[in-house]
């Protein structure tokens, strides 16, 4: 799965999602809950529970990729 139809899996959304350093505080519809499913959804994805620093470096479309390719 890519990041950006992750991100756009969790907001409920069909507006395409931007790549690259785009913030997640600046996707539209973006809010805490919508970081908390993000980890949640994370987390079923790569199998594991994310760390505090896995969760803290999620600040971008860009960083959610690292951690999908990182799997």
């Amino acid at each position: 799965m890519q990041a950006n139809e992750l991100i756009a899996e969790v907001l409920r959304s069909n507006v395409p999602i931007p790549t690259g350093d785009t913030p997640l505080a600046e996707l539209e519809g973006w809010d805490s809950l919508k970081g908390v499913r993000l980890v949640l959804r994370l987390e079923e994805i790569v199998g594991r529970e994310l760390s505090e620093d896995d969760i803290e470096r999620l600040q971008s479309v860009s960083d959610v990729e690292r951690l999908l390719k990182a799997v």
